[in-house]
This record gives C-alpha cells, sequence and structure tokens, in this order.
C-alpha cells in the first residue's frame, strides 16, 4: 500500500495540540478522515490553508503503525469568508459535524456533495437554517437512516417517529416529536422531491425551525448527538 497518499476535502474540524501541531478532521469524496499538521500553528506553518471549512487537496504520509496519517502538503482549493460570521458559523459546524458522522465510504461521495452545497448555501442565505435543515435531512437519506417520507399509519401525519417514521399524532409511539403538518409535509418533499421545491416548504412560517428540531433530535437517536448544538441553539437564542 502506498504511503503517500493524495486526498481531498474539507476541513470540518481542528484540535490545537501542545508544540504546535494541529490535529484536522475532513470529509471528502473518500470518506471521513482525521490527521495530523506538524507545527502548523508556526508562522512558517501551513495554518492559513488549513482553517474550517476550507476545501483542500492534501497529500499524507500513511505509516501502517500509526493512527493518524500526517500532512506533507496542502493546497487550498477554496474557501467560504462568510461562514466565520457569528450568525453562519454555527450552522456551518452543526452541517459538518454531522457530515463527518455519516461520511462513511458507502455514503462519502454523495455526503461530500451534500456538504458543499449546504456551505455555501449557509453562507450565502438570508436565512441559513433553511440549507442546514435541506442538506442535514438529505445527507442522512444519504446514509440510508432517514425517515419513511410516507405515513406510517396512513393519515395526515404530523409527527416525527424517531425510530424512523412519519405518523399522526394519534397513532404514533415510542420516541416521538411532534413538528405538525405543514413541517411534516415540509420533510416529505425534502427527502423525495428536487431542492428547488423543497426550500419553497422550508420557507413557510415556523418550518425551518421544527424540522432543524427534529434533525437535532433525530440525528442524536440515529447516529449521536452533535456537540455542536450547544453553539447553533445559543446562536438562535441570540437572534430571538
Amino acid at each position: 500500500m502506498e504511503r503517500y497518499r493524495t486526498h481531498e476535502g474539507i476541513i470540518v474540524g481542528r484540535k490545537l495540540l501542545p508544540g504546535g501541531d494541529v490535529i484536522l478532521k475532513t470529509v471528502g469524496p473518500g470518506g471521513a478522515m482525521d490527521f495530523v499538521a506538524r507545527k502548523a500553528q508556526r508562522p512558517s506553518g501551513r495554518s492559513g490553508r488549513l482553517m474550517l471549512f476550507h476545501h483542500v487537496r492534501f497529500q499524507a504520509y500513511h505509516k501502517p503503525e500509526r493512527e493518524l496519517a500526517t500532512l506533507t502538503q496542502a493546497e487550498m482549493v477554496g474557501r467560504l469568508e462568510q461562514l466565520s460570521e457569528p450568525t453562519r458559523y454555527p450552522a456551518a459546524a452543526c452541517l459538518g459535524e454531522l457530515a463527518y458522522l455519516l461520511a462513511s465510504p458507502e455514503t462519502a461521495e454523495e455526503v461530500w456533495i451534500l456538504l458543499g452545497s449546504g456551505l455555501r448555501g449557509v453562507a450565502g442565505s438570508d436565512n441559513p437554517l433553511i440549507p442546514l435543515v435541506w442538506s442535514g435531512w438529505r445527507m442522512l437519506k444519504a446514509a440510508g437512516l432517514a425517515p419513511s417520507p410516507h405515513s406510517r399509519c396512513g393519515h395526515q401525519a404530523d409527527t416525527l417517529e424517531l425510530s424512523g417514521s412519519l405518523a399522526c399524532s394519534s397513532c404514533s409511539s415510542g420516541m416521538r416529536l411532534p413538528i405538525g403538518t405543514k413541517a411534516a409535509s415540509a420533510l416529505a418533499r425534502i427527502l423525495t422531491q428536487p431542492g428547488s421545491r423543497a426550500i419553497e416548504a422550508l420557507q413557510q412560517g415556523g418550518v425551518s425551525e421544527a424540522l432543524l428540531e427534529g434533525l437535532l433530535r433525530y440525528s442524536a437517536y440515529q447516529v449521536e448527538p452533535l456537540r455542536s448544538e450547544k453553539s447553533l441553539r445559543g446562536s438562535l437564542s441570540a437572534k430571538g
């Protein structure tokens, strides 16, 4: 196996280590990957090309007995500077963390595309919650974890069952979250229709907020709780 390999990805996590090293988490078309950038925080290091949400192409050294590959070269392909804004960063962080959890080798190609689309939407939208909600649910679908878009009981859905179904409040069971009929209908459109039609449904009053709550609760149940959730909720409270 080649020890020097070329990768591509979006940086979705950074951890500074003593001595100037940085551990980076990336999501790319080949999956989620962690690697270490040696001395990246030194003035002569690569810190400027290795910031959160930068799209990078890099070479890494993979030594069999080491868990982490070591970055040897890095080239920045692109960046979205708007994502550092306080009103956008929490949504971008949430989307990046979810993508990292879902980007297995089998699902990575589609998750990678959805992450890029979602981050561009968060960077440019007047309401970053809308692209976050759309991309988050679509990534769950790409990973095979999304709820059925059709009501389990055959009645008009208004409740999200965290086990993986939409149902009416009278028939729902187990861990569930009332989201209302408009949000349930919008979720079905997200999971089955082109993005433009789903975005229209998310622009109705209260729908994106209900489906964000659903996304956070559903992801915690199906995958694991997102550490970025606290920051996201704090930004929403401050905005409100």
